[in-house]
């Protein structure tokens, strides 16, 4: 399409008045006076189509300025400089990034990359390279902890307590629990926002005879529990267990029983279920209720 040219003759597109040039400002004048439009908003709305007057910059979809009445190619400085924009690795959208190393669109798929990751290496590690790999951190943190002076909170301290008053402060502890407000982890606010969002009621970190759940829906005998893959083992990425996935793996088991002792039925979902099959998890929180009613 041809461009603006004030030495060539005009055609008011709005009502067809016609002029010789627009040398001396009279077409912009029936503009101003006709249409309350200036030039510039003329061309921008009628003259040109809406792709000539759009920022070339692919994300970007700013109207651009007018030089002389020919349309810039870019709205900023800002678009003119980028450049190709990247596309996300997870959902395939195509973002802008400072960074140019960045992989992916969102939080969300950020959180789903590292979840692969995690997956891709429990996958390709044999048993043998994950314990030299955690053996070196437990090293590391305890050459750190010598270095600054800082020994672990129980050094030391190992059979000091009697079996009476470690229960003491259990008890004590939990009591804490029951009423204070934690940072919850990642799964646990997303299970939390489901509720929310259903408007279903609960009770976070409920105590029942000693033990502590993630959820309880208040006025059913529903318990909802969160298990990290790596903290609680996930047989889809463990084999065999490290001894403290073998005491949560117990604990696991008592609080199992003592849910069912007391009538509760507790549902159980694993950081991968919740991460990479939530609809799958939300259907089963919302058919152990209607088993209730």
């Amino acid at each position: 399409m041809e461009v603006y040219d004030a030495k060539q003759p005009q055609t008011c597109l709005i009502c067809g008045f016609k002029i010789n040039h627009n040398k001396q400002g009279w077409f912009t004048t029936h503009l101003k006076n006709e249409h309350n439009l200036t030039l510039n908003d003329y061309l921008i709305s009628h003259f040109y189509p809406k792709e000539m007057v759009t920022c070339q910059y692919i994300l970007c979809n700013n109207i651009v300025k007018l030089r002389r009445g020919i349309p810039n190619k870019f709205c900023s400085r800002s678009c003119r400089g980028k450049g190709a924009p990247l596309t996300c690795v997870i959902c395939g959208k195509l973002f802008d990034e400072k960074h140019r190393q960045t992989k992916t669109c969102s939080k969300e798929c950020a959180s789903q990359l590292r979840s692969q990751n995690t997956g891709k290496w429990h996958n390709e590690m044999s048993m043998e390279q994950k314990k030299l790999h955690f053996e070196t951190i437990i090293s590391k943190t305890a050459k750190t902890r010598k270095l600054n002076g800082t020994p672990s909170w129980n050094s030391g301290k190992t059979g000091i307590y009697s079996k009476e008053t470690i229960e003491k402060i259990r008890q004590a502890a939990l009591k804490q629990i029951e009423g204070a407000t934690y940072r919850k982890t990642s799964i646990e606010r997303m299970i939390e926002s489901f509720l929310l969002e259903e408007s279903i009621p609960y009770k976070y970190s409920f105590i029942l005879e000693g033990a502590q759940f993630d959820f309880h829906l208040v006025d059913t005998n529903i318990l909802i529990e969160c298990d990290g893959d790596f903290w609680h083992g996930n047989p889809k990425f463990y084999s065999s267990f490290y001894s403290v996935q073998k005491r949560i793996k117990a604990r696991d088991i008592e609080k199992n029983q003592i849910a069912a002792a007391n009538g509760y039925n507790l549902l159980r979902f694993w950081e991968d279920e919740i991460k990479h099959d939530f609809e799958n998890v939300k259907k089963r929180i919302i058919n152990a209720l209607l088993a209730t009613t």
